[in-house]
């Protein structure tokens, strides 16, 4: 089955700030087959009409516009880097990389440790409780994230996904 065989459809909210090249999730749809992409492990998944966004978020894209999206998974990952102090009252002095990856079935919020992505709350934390709870956390693009991480544990690729 190739793309052309599907209906691609971007979801796209103006209150987040997404558009059809930088959307909140991408599903496809083949006569009464739908489904929907996971940004966390980067398969297709069986959706259903019950969690099929609302019309007026969904913007309908050609197989072009998803093949293009597909070979740019960065675009659907947002980083932060926190930088902490103990001159400040942190608990630690230290630059951490934080990455939310969502899908319509579940939301990973890690940050890099040592060697690798490990899950947090920070950033939902961040998110919902406001800039006063982790006044540092700032959004990064991925190179920025891979420079930091490099910088701080030497490791390089971590932002590959």
């Amino acid at each position: 089955m190739n793309t052309d065989d599907w209906q691609y459809i971007a979801i796209v909210s103006q209150a987040a700030r997404e558009t059809a090249e930088r959307p909140g999730a991408l599903w496809r749809r083949q006569g009464d087959v739908l489904e929907y992409l996971s940004f966390v492990d980067w398969t297709w998944h069986p959706g259903t009409e019950r969690y099929f966004p609302l019309p007026s978020l969904q913007v309908t894209i050609s197989a072009e516009q998803a093949e293009e999206l597909l070979a740019d998974r960065q675009r659907f990952v947002k980083y932060w880097v926190l930088h902490e102090s103990r001159a400040k009252g942190d608990p630690s002095d230290g630059t951490f990389v934080y990455r939310r990856l969502s899908s319509p079935d579940r939301l990973a919020e890690q940050y890099f440790w040592n060697t690798e992505w490990t899950d947090t709350t920070e950033i939902h934390d961040f998110l919902v409780g406001g800039p006063h709870d982790v006044p540092d956390l700032k959004p990064i693009d991925a190179a920025e994230a891979e420079r930091i991480i490099q910088e701080t544990t030497g490791v390089v690729g971590a932002t590959d996904l």
